[in-house]
């Protein structure tokens, strides 16, 4: 199934960079670890970062993109701005790829490991990530990212139809909302739901599920999930099944991390990963 989808999505591979830069997976794993110990929630912030390069365009690092005096990207869209963290920590791994592999590892591919590592950090799943993803030499629009962006007040309808216009299916929203098992969100977020801001886990497991049933999702559409939907029962399924979810979870990223791949000849290694050559 892995093969078929690199196949059918682009030409990546996991020993993409097997000849040409064989410390990457060593060097992003440390970095993550590092990143991680100094902050916990900074793994979180990986894998959010990934989820909105892959959802606006394809994951081609444009999220990764600084706007310029003429251009304002994504980034600094509404959808992002103040909201998305970990650029430092990807300008971090980025310099030390490029030390050891010069203008060879694209800042999409560095992206996914870093947000796979940070799961695995995290004592969650681990997946193998197929790598050759080239970058985006221009950002999308702000109203690209709003467009493309699942809101934290969607429906269930909404949000499978958001999914499904990237390829993925309703397992795969129900699998990957999981990962909001982590991190923080802002009160202003939650604050219509529920005015109770309280400290989050730093391990990824199922618990996300568990608060479901229980009525304690933080975000509307967290909680949407769960109570009388055409999702019950996947919700019911993981919450009871750690090991199910972990599987689907990796299964969906993978899946993700196949939208639109710029491959080839298309894109650019950047040097830079806020910049274009």
């Amino acid at each position: 199934m892995l093969l078929l989808a690199c196949s059918v999505h682009g030409q990546l591979s996991s020993d993409f960079y097997q000849s040409t830069c064989p410390r990457l997976q060593r060097i992003v794993r440390s970095a993550t670890q590092q990143a991680i110990d100094k902050d916990p929630i900074m793994g979180a912030a990986m894998l959010r970062l990934f989820f909105h390069d892959c959802f606006v365009n394809g994951c081609d690092a444009s999220v990764l993109l600084d706007d310029t005096p003429t251009s304002v990207g994504e980034k600094g869209s509404p959808a992002n701005f103040n909201s998305l963290r970990g650029f430092e920590v990807i300008d971090d791994i980025k310099a030390q790829v490029e030390a050891a592999c010069p203008a060879t590892v694209s800042c999409a591919d560095i992206l996914a490991l870093a947000a796979r590592h940070s799961v695995s950090v995290l004592r969650g799943p681990r997946w193998q990530v197929p790598l050759g993803r080239r970058d985006a030499r221009t950002a999308a629009s702000p109203a690209e990212a709003i467009a493309n962006l699942p809101p934290a007040d969607m429906e269930v309808p909404g949000l499978i139809g958001i999914f499904a216009s990237k390829g993925l299916d309703a397992k795969d929203m129900v699998a990957l909302s999981g990962a909001h098992t982590i991190g923080q969100t802002r009160c202003g977020v939650y604050r219509a739901r529920i005015y109770n801001d309280k400290n989050t886990p730093t391990r990824f497991d199922n618990k996300y599920y568990r608060n479901l049933l229980g009525g304690r999702g933080i975000l509307h559409s967290d909680q949407a999930l769960y109570g009388g939907g055409q999702v019950d029962g996947l919700v019911k399924s993981y919450s009871a099944n750690n090991s199910a979810f972990f599987a689907d979870f990796a299964l969906a990223m993978t899946k993700m991390g196949n939208i639109s791949p710029l491959t080839g000849a298309n894109g650019e290694i950047r040097l830079n990963c806020r910049k274009a050559n």
